[in-house]
């Protein structure tokens, strides 16, 4: 007998089988993490730093997501430049440019390549890491180190991958955000997990779940959402080893519209979340109903995901915290167990052979 996925969800035995590190508890921790964060980065030892003409948050993976959602909500509020690099690369450097390097494990290539650079042109870095090579070369060249503990692995870091970033904005002047914008985002955050953790039976993230289960969910992102549309779907290939897309809107107007919602068309077993919020752009938002209208005209499967939130941060960490859990749940129905990432560590290995 084949069980509703809802009642599927409820079934302890399964959960210990197939999470049996408890993983669902990184994830309930996360505000508490971003709290945390906050205070660390604001407490921080940091020298006297002017403030940056442009700031560049270098970073892969877990490590870039929260850099690419503090670099968001600069991007929203402040002039200078703020931009999230994912490469071995950077962009030229002058004296004047602050590079936050974040690295989790601080061994990333990426960013020790990246850090190589800083050095060399002689620009301003902060390091931002649990230890680690990164964290040896950084205090050696007496470049700050921001270092923090986190039992757990990357991707379930995003409240330090986020927050101390901004605390370093909000300290050198380039991003001007109060403690109360703050305090709400976290509240929201707290509020998030309540509502899509274990204990409410048919949650908003367990009936999502449900839904994209045995589909290819693609995520449609409206305005600064389109950061949590790629955490959605970051942590659906990590968690759920489910393939997923990321998209934002209103990019996917003007191209992928096209042909996801054209008659006739093949999008094969496509399934289409879009991500909706209070604060997103009014226009915005009536595109969120008229491209979901037209999707659905087409005979595709669609669902709005609004998990509220009155400001950009809340509305993107609402958002985040939902495509979480839902990826979380996501795995359960597949069976697989969240934790580990065998294909990613096979790659690293062959990568350190090859040096």
């Amino acid at each position: 007998m084949t069980l509703d996925p809802l009642t599927k969800l409820e079934d302890e035995a399964l959960r210990a089988r197939v999470d049996p590190s408890g993983f669902h508890a990184l994830l309930a921790a996360l505000p508490q993490q971003a709290r945390n964060a906050w205070r660390l980065g604001l407490d921080a030892a940091l020298p006297e730093i002017p403030k940056p003409s442009r700031v560049l948050l270098a970073g892969l993976g877990g490590s870039a997501i929260g850099a690419d959602v503090a670099a968001t909500l600069a991007g929203e509020a402040c002039p200078t430049p703020v931009h999230v690099v994912r490469n071995y690369h950077l962009p030229p450097l002058t004296p004047d440019t602050l590079v936050i390097l974040s690295s989790f494990s601080g061994n990333t290539e990426e960013t020790l390549s990246a850090f190589e650079q800083v050095r060399a042109a002689g620009a301003q870095g902060i390091a931002i890491t649990t230890g680690g090579q990164l964290g040896r070369q950084a205090a050696a060249a007496g470049v700050p180190v921001i270092a923090y503990e986190w039992n757990g692995p990357p991707r379930t870091g995003l409240g330090f991958g986020v927050f101390i970033p901004l605390a370093i904005l909000r300290r050198l002047g380039v991003l001007e955000i109060t403690d109360a914008e703050v305090e709400a985002g976290l509240e929201t955050l707290e509020r998030a997990t309540a509502a899509y953790g274990l204990e409410p039976a048919s949650n908003r993230a367990k009936m999502l779940a449900s839904w994209l289960h045995g589909g290819v969910p693609a995520i449609i992102g409206a305005d600064m959402l389109e950061v949590a549309a790629r955490r959605w779907a970051g942590e659906m290939s990590e968690n759920a080893k489910q393939v997923a897309a990321a998209y934002g809107i209103p990019e996917f107007n003007h191209n992928q519209l096209e042909a996801a919602a054209r008659a006739g068309a093949d999008v094969g077993p496509l399934r289409f979340v879009l991500l909706d919020a209070p604060t997103v752009h009014p226009r915005n938002r009536l595109r969120v109903n008229q491209t979901a209208e037209m999707l659905l005209a087409a005979g595709r499967q669609v669902q709005i995901a609004s998990a509220g939130g009155d400001t950009p941060i809340e509305a993107i960490l609402a958002s985040c915290a939902l495509g979480s859990w839902t990826s979380y749940y996501l795995g359960l129905l597949r069976e697989v167990d969240p934790a580990p990432l065998t294909v990613m560590d096979r790659l690293k290995r062959v990568l350190a052979q090859e040096r």
